[in-house]
């Protein structure tokens, strides 16, 4: 399974990721793949993220 992600908020800090099941709204800090919702909403422009800062999401294998 491919995951992209893409920056959304600085502020409380949030990713979208799209895999093979759609978008999710994940929260930017360690394990935050397991506390992540669907993302329903529009957005214009989303910028692909280059750097995860040293964050483990804890993504499946």
């Amino acid at each position: 399974m491919k995951i992209i992600f893409f920056e959304y908020m600085q502020q409380p800090r949030f990713w979208i990721a799209r895999d093979d099941d759609g978008y999710w709204l994940v929260p930017a800090k360690d394990q935050g793949w397991h506390e992540r919702s669907p993302f329903v909403g529009r957005v214009s422009h989303l910028d692909d993220l280059s750097d995860f800062d040293g964050i483990d999401l804890g993504l499946p294998d």
